[in-house]
C-alpha cells in the first residue's frame, strides 16, 4: 500500500477526532466531506447535503451532559486506499474528566479526496460489545447474506438482491452518494462479481462491518475492487445498509 495514502487516511481521521474534541461545530464539520451520511443500525439515517446543513445538526450538549470530556482512539488502521478514496477501520472511546469510559464505538471511515483535500464522507458504525459476547451468529448470517447478494446479482435476479438491502441504501463515492430509497428503485450493477475474500471487521449484536475483495467482470475485461460493507438489523430485517468500493489499481495521473 502506498505509504503517503496510508498517512493521508490516518491524518483525516486524526483531524476528525481532534476537531470533535475542540467542541467547535464549524471546525468539526470542516473535517468532513459532503454529501455526508452515517449509516447505523438504529435511529434515523440523516444525509447532510452540505456543510451548513451539518453544522446546524451539531449539538454537543447531550454528550457533555452525559459526562463527556474528550474522545481518544483505541485503534485505527488503513484497510484499502487509492488516490480518490481510503477506508480506515478504527474504534474510539468517549472519556469523562476522571478517565472513565462513557461510550465505545467500532467504526469504519470512508475518506475521500475532493479537490486535493481528504475528509470523511461517511462512517459505518457497528454497535460495541465486550469480548465475552458471542457474535458469531450475526457474523455468519451477515457474511452469508453478502455472498447471497453476489450470487443473485450474477444470476440477474433483481428482486432477490433488492430484498437483501436495508433502505435507504447508500453507496459512497467522492462528493457523491448513490441512494436507493426502496426495493423498486434498485438496479443491478452492469457486471458480474466474484468474491475473493470476505471477512468481518467489527461485529456487534445488531450490526457488522465487513471487508471484501472482489473481481468485477464485464464482456470487455475485468478489474479488482476492494470494499467495506455495513450490514445491520433494522426493524427486524437483516440487510446491507451501505457499502463503499474502490479500485486499488487506480493511480494518480
Amino acid at each position: 500500500m502506498n505509504s503517503s495514502l496510508e498517512q493521508a487516511g490516518l491524518d483525516a481521521t486524526e483531524r476528525f477526532i481532534t476537531t470533535w474534541n475542540s467542541r467547535d461545530p464549524q471546525a468539526w464539520a470542516e473535517s468532513l466531506h459532503y454529501p455526508h451520511v452515517r449509516p447505523a443500525s438504529t435511529g434515523e439515517i440523516r444525509v447532510a447535503a452540505d456543510i451548513d446543513t451539518y453544522i446546524r445538526s451539531v449539538d454537543y450538549q447531550p454528550v457533555i451532559d452525559a459526562g463527556w470530556d474528550h474522545s481518544e482512539w483505541d485503534y485505527r488502521h488503513v484497510l484499502h486506499a487509492n488516490p480518490e478514496k481510503i477506508h480506515v477501520a478504527g474504534q474510539w472511546s468517549r472519556y469523562s474528566a476522571g478517565g472513565e469510559i462513557i461510550l465505545t464505538t467500532p467504526i469504519v471511515y470512508i475518506c475521500t479526496n475532493i479537490d486535493g483535500l481528504w475528509g470523511i464522507q461517511s462512517r459505518f458504525a457497528a454497535d460495541y460489545v465486550d469480548e465475552d459476547t458471542d457474535t458469531t451468529g450475526l457474523m455468519t448470517r451477515a457474511l452469508n447474506l453478502v455472498q447471497d447478494f453476489v450470487n443473485h446479482a450474477n444470476n440477474r435476479n433483481t428482486g432477490a438482491c433488492a430484498e437483501l438491502l436495508n433502505y435507504p441504501h447508500f453507496s459512497v463515492n467522492p462528493g457523491k452518494l448513490d441512494i436507493t430509497e426502496n426495493t423498486g428503485d434498485f438496479e443491478l450493477p452492469p457486471f458480474t462479481l466474484q468474491i475473493n475474500s470476505l471477512q468481518a471487521l467489527q461485529t456487534g449484536l445488531r450490526s457488522i462491518n465487513a471487508a471484501v475483495e472482489l473481481t468485477a467482470r464485464t464482456p470487455t475485461g475485468q478489474r479488482r475492487l476492494e470494499g467495506v460493507v455495513h450490514i445491520n438489523n433494522r426493524d427486524n430485517h437483516l440487510g446491507i445498509q451501505a457499502w463503499s468500493l474502490l479500485d486499488p489499481d487506480l493511480h494518480e495521473e
